[in-house]
């Protein structure tokens, strides 16, 4: 997290993306407190590395002198538009300057032009070298992030005479060992710095070496890519601790209870409910069970049973009537089950290996709950399809790109508008306390549609419910066979059950949490990023 965090402001789509992620390194204190505070209050526990974590460059090794010619050298893509503009309108004709970057961005500089830089970790260096001096100018987000380009790293492992604006972090890290200039200023002001600097550095070649070799120092002893990379090691293995990513000892300082999944199967074929089985083995939490639910015949079912026996507690087989109607095999399944926790898993879907331990802990994080949940990930079970991902405005990729999975929901519930359609907690991405489930839950109330959403209602309406943060289960979509049951009914069979679905629903209430109301945005994504003159 390198960026102004105003880039995303009103970007849910960034913010839900921010969200998912299983941990955070900051370019910046200042970021690290907005990922705490945003993290945090989305209801997920923050894992933020302590150190600085930034794009920076490789130690080059010792650097060289100067050469005899100082010139001042630029590099920059644009992606935000032209950034700067009028200070390089400004130094044109004043300094000796090379400038990198795409034609298009800087056709109005041909003088100063010198083409484009190979991303190879190399070329920049070399180029910064050649020139002597290097311009590090950032926008006015960065400078308020206290967040910092590459080019400042680079200049200083090409031991370069570095030439930047004033803020926080240039001040911190490199203290007097580079130039500065005023950013606030008028361009022409800014330039005439720039300028200024460049003429005191060709009378004082000496105080400018000094200059160089200081910041070298300074960026190998604790910025440098190597520096940065030290600690990581130690910070993965915290990340996958807490995310639930190995395996779990204990839960609330107890041996960890069992979990029992009801999975239905007799729709679909026996690969699909092997790979069902798959992910429930391959999870990090210790103790799962599972209850079979076989409303119909599977080939090779027995077989499949065996293969699976020994990773989980138990495995119950119940054979149920097919009378036609959805629920009675859920509610058959739930009433078998005897686990202190439970959930259930269609047999055409998935979880991450750490789904059951990261709910579990979000169930130990708020011990007054019985019920959590995590997000949803869809995944194209179909080949040749592929859902359409909206692109940043500002990514260089197409704004769309073609991606076999997507972030579906990554939301807390809060039960005001719930509908079968109209919910954001996929039916296996829950797990709670069997214990909420009394003798009317556990009563089938023989809905034809969306029954799994009504038990997830009923038990979440038992309790308060609460929320991962993290999406870690996958509703495996299948566009062209059309057996997800949102594709199943026709138009005018599911209106009618979709009426029913509602009219029974109106005896659940709810917990209802109030919050403080967000305050009104200042900045739109397009001030954010345009704001600097141009």
């Amino acid at each position: 997290m390198w960026n102004a965090p105003s880039y995303f402001q009103g970007d849910g789509a960034a913010h839900d993306a921010i969200l998912s992620y299983d941990g955070y390194l900051c370019g910046s204190e200042t970021i690290a407190r907005w990922v705490d505070d945003f993290v945090t209050g989305r209801g997920k526990d923050s894992v933020i590395h302590d150190g600085l974590m930034l794009p920076s460059s490789p130690d080059a090794g010792p650097t060289g002198p100067l050469p005899g010619e100082l010139r001042l050298m630029y590099a920059g893509i644009h992606w935000d538009g032209s950034r700067h503009g009028a200070v390089f309108r400004h130094l044109d004709g004043q300094v000796p300057m090379d400038i990198y970057g795409p034609p298009d961005a800087w056709r109005d500089h041909k003088e100063s032009y010198r083409g484009t830089l190979p991303f190879d970790g190399v070329s920049v260096i070399e180029a910064l070298r050649r020139s002597g001096v290097a311009l590090c100018l950032h926008k006015s987000a960065h400078r308020a992030w206290n967040c910092p380009s590459m080019r400042l790293f680079e200049a200083a492992s090409a031991g370069a005479l570095i030439i930047t604006d004033d803020f926080d972090f240039p001040r911190h890290w490199f203290r007097n060992a580079v130039l500065y200039v005023n950013a606030n200023l008028p361009p022409p002001a800014i330039a005439k710095q720039v300028t200024d600097h460049l003429h005191w550095a060709a009378a004082n070649p000496e105080g400018a070496q000094n200059l160089a070799y200081r910041a070298n120092e300074l960026f190998r002893r604790r910025l440098s890519l190597e520096r940065m990379l030290e600690t990581l090691p130690d910070y993965l293995d915290r990340v996958r601790e807490r995310r639930g990513m190995v395996p779990v000892t204990s839960f609330r300082g107890a041996t960890p209870p069992t979990v029992e999944y009801v999975v239905r199967i007799g729709l679909r074929p026996q690969d699909m409910v092997r790979r069902a089985l798959t992910s429930l083995a391959a999870q990090t939490w210790p103790s799962i069970a599972v209850t079979l639910l076989q409303f119909h015949p599977v080939e090779g079912l027995d077989a499949l049973i065996e293969e699976f026996r020994e990773r989980f507690d138990w495995i119950n087989h119940v054979i149920v009537a097919n009378d036609g109607n959805r629920g009675t095999s859920l509610w058959a399944g739930v009433n078998h089950t005897t686990a202190e926790y439970i959930g259930i898993l269609d047999d055409d879907d998935t979880f991450h290996p750490n789904h059951v331990a990261s709910v579990m802990q979000c169930l130990e994080r708020h011990p007054h709950s019985g019920f959590a949940y995590s997000g949803l990930m869809r995944v194209h079970d179909d080949e040749g399809h592929f859902f359409q991902t909206r692109r940043d405005s500002t990514s260089r990729a197409p704004r769309t790109s073609r991606e076999r999975r997507e972030l579906f929901t990554l939301h807390e519930e809060d039960f005001r508008r719930l509908t079968p359609v109209h919910n954001v907690i996929g039916i296996h991405a829950w797990i709670a306390r069997r214990n909420l489930l009394d003798e009317r839950a556990l009563t089938n109330p023989r809905l034809e549609l969306a029954e799994d959403v009504f038990l997830m209602a009923s038990i979440a309406s038992r309790t308060e419910p609460c929320f991962t943060g993290t999406a870690t289960a996958e509703w495996r979509w299948r566009q062209t066979q059309r057996d997800n049951w949102t594709l199943s009914y026709p138009a005018e069979d599911a209106d009618a059950l979709y009426h029913r679905w509602h009219l029974r629903a109106q005896s659940l209430r709810f917990v209802q949490r109030n919050r403080p109301l967000a305050p009104a945005a200042v900045h739109d994504f397009n001030m954010a990023v345009q704001g600097d003159e141009s």
